[in-house]
């Protein structure tokens, strides 16, 4: 999906996906993603982007403190969101969570103003998040 997204913004000269947490087997967390970056582009900084819900969060995480010593944190502001505790850029976009979204296909509700119509088609496709 995040490839779907990618590509249908533009971006795929500037943004690479890579496969690294899809496949991996059993949980996945962030940490983990962040550690096997670093093996893949070593002497690299990364910076993790987050929307401000899941910054709001970001203590809450498996090995948050670890984490935090190895990436930057740059939150992407939502509109009339509180403010965190990170570094933060403000958008112009609609005031809605990705949790907001997931509710809205899985009471069946018209998502095609919140994502790329090759997403919904995916996510409907395969029944995510209870589009089924």
């Amino acid at each position: 999906m995040a490839d779907l997204a990618v590509t249908a913004m533009g971006l795929s000269p500037q943004v690479e996906v890579l496969p690294v947490e899809t496949r991996r087997e059993g949980n996945s967390y962030t940490i983990d993603t962040v550690e096997e970056l670093t093996k893949m582009y070593p002497g690299n900084n990364f910076t993790l982007v987050l929307g401000s819900d899941a910054a709001n969060n970001l203590s809450k995480w498996h090995r948050s403190e670890e984490l935090l010593k190895m990436v930057a944190v740059l939150v992407v502001k939502r509109p009339g969101a509180k403010p965190s505790d990170y570094d933060e850029i403000p958008i112009k976009a609609l005031d809605i969570s990705s949790s907001k979204v997931r509710a809205a296909i899985a009471k069946r509700e018209n998502v095609s103003n919140l994502l790329p119509a090759k997403v919904v088609t995916f996510i409907r496709e395969f029944g995510l998040y209870g589009s089924r």
